[in-house]
């Protein structure tokens, strides 16, 4: 019976490769979510003649949380 649940929780146990695609799939994501967001920035600075104060709002969020980011994981090894 052990043995038939440990069968059972390793199914939905990830494995690393799943976990490495997760990780590479949100790294993805943030960069074009960056990139995006910056060209719409200068978009509407350029053409418009106004700052967007929400979306520097949001690039700097998501510049201080990468940068938060890899400073505490290079502490941490």
């Amino acid at each position: 019976m052990a043995e038939y649940l440990s069968a059972f929780l390793n199914f939905f146990k990830p494995d690393e490769r799943f976990i490495m695609h997760r990780l590479r799939s949100s790294r993805f994501a943030l960069i074009v979510m960056v990139v995006v967001t910056a060209v719409w920035f200068e978009f509407e600075l350029m053409v418009n003649e106004q700052i967007r104060w929400d979306l520097l709002i949001i690039l700097s969020a998501s510049a201080i949380a990468k940068l938060g980011s890899m400073i505490y994981y290079r502490l941490k090894q």
